[in-house]
């Protein structure tokens, strides 16, 4: 039987010794994440009545994560994921549990910052690890291209899965289960994660440089901070468009409903990303990031403008093509622009720089949703939206030359 490209292409890379089982690991442990801001929204606007307060919730425990993995980053990148991940994750998740018992009693909201912060300031981006992993098992762009369209792809299948399974613990069963059972699930997938020491990615020497601390952040390397600032958009839209489609959908009937509309925007990322990995694609990688940072700032500015759940689901997921390609050229284009023995702290500024934006985006709609209407919490979304394509034109010269200046070091 003939297989198409796209199938052969994934099972070429799936064949590399202990490939099969550290990515579907990554996949199970990293799940949990794309269930942990749906449900604080969900927990706490059904808790406390308070869409501003859930929004800024979820921002902090977001914030929190941004600021803290790209330091946990760096001691993995120092002395290796398993000795780093168990004990930190053990903290977030014990952490992110107290909140939530909190909660369910209504204390008062200032006792939830903190358990909120202290869990997403630990919690460790399973993400950047796995793909350290197959950075360390190809050696061929190709191949690694198609790897990291992968691993995009399995993101938004957590967000297909994640966003939707939390929205349907939490209506249909108990509002703290969104929160609480991401919290099992973590500990299962990341104890089987961490159990394939064969592909842990050895320490490098140079990594382990500079442990008085003056090593500068990977930030200071030329372009990465363009390639953050224009992911961190792409937070502001997502923080925007999970805290408005739950309460549109609430004020058009039905609360539930938010998770179609949740589901349609990862699917179409999803399968996206999997089309995008078939394929080897010409041209610059920047070129490709800024047009598809571009495209979904565009996507995103009609939502406001819709006014039924099957619409809405509809378009979100023509513009959630957008998402994996645009992730994994920013993924490409961080490679490029690090070291390898930085990988995994230059890789988690990609989730960082989209947790910053979420947050912002989050609150901002969250205060819109309260003091005007449901709708236009999309119009945090679209403030991001600016800011993203004014990224883009800021972004093009530094991009060019840092990109052209690895090239010819190569």
């Amino acid at each position: 039987m003939r297989q198409f490209p796209t199938v052969r292409r994934y099972l070429e890379i799936l064949k590399s010794p202990g490939a099969f089982q550290f990515s579907l690991s990554g996949l199970v442990a990293r799940l949990p994440s794309a269930m942990v801001s749906m449900g604080i929204v969900l927990m706490v606007s059904g808790i406390y009545g308070n869409y501003r307060f859930a929004g800024a919730l979820s921002a902090a425990f977001v914030v929190a994560q941004a600021v803290g993995s790209p330091l946990v980053a760096r001691l993995i990148d120092r002395y290796g994921q398993a000795r780093v991940t168990v004990p930190i994750m053990a903290f977030s998740l014990f952490m992110l549990s107290v909140m939530a018992v909190l909660a369910s009693y209504k204390l008062p909201e200032a006792a939830l910052f903190g358990p909120a912060i202290c869990s997403g300031a630990t919690y460790v981006s399973i993400g950047p690890m796995v793909r350290a992993r197959w950075t360390a098992a190809l050696s061929q762009p190709d191949q690694l291209h198609t790897a990291f369209s992968l691993e995009s792809a399995l993101d938004e299948v957590t967000y297909v899965v994640g966003p939707a399974f939390a929205t349907l613990l939490a209506t249909g069963w108990t509002l703290v289960a969104g929160v609480l059972v991401p919290v099992g699930l973590a500990v299962l997938g990341v104890a089987w994660f961490v159990s394939q020491r064969a592909t842990e990615p050895a320490v490098q020497r140079s990594s382990l440089r500079g442990l008085s601390g003056r090593t500068r952040s990977v930030l200071f390397f030329p372009g990465m901070a363009a390639v953050v600032g224009g992911i961190a958009t792409m937070g502001g839209m997502f923080g925007s468009f999970d805290v408005s489609v739950v309460a549109v959908a609430e004020s058009w009937g039905n609360k539930s409903h938010a998770a179609i509309v949740l589901t349609s925007f990862a699917a179409g990322s999803c399968l996206a990303g999997f089309a995008y990995g078939a394929r080897n694609w010409s041209g610059p990688v920047w070129r490709a990031y800024l047009i598809g940072l571009s495209g979904l700032a565009v996507g995103f500015s009609t939502f406001y403008f819709i006014g039924s759940i099957w619409l809405l689901a509809l378009v979100t997921f023509v513009v959630g093509c957008l998402i994996a390609p645009t992730i994994i050229t920013a993924n490409q284009l961080i490679k490029q622009l690090v070291p390898s023995s930085r990988l995994v702290e230059g890789l988690t500024w990609v989730g960082a720089s989209i947790g910053v934006g979420f947050s912002f985006g989050s609150t901002l709609s969250g205060w819109l949703i309260d003091h005007v209407s449901p709708r236009t919490g999309f119009l945090g979304g679209i403030t991001a939206c600016v800011l993203a394509v004014t990224t883009c034109l800021l972004a093009i010269p530094v991009l060019r030359r840092a990109t052209a200046e690895k090239e010819a070091a190569v």
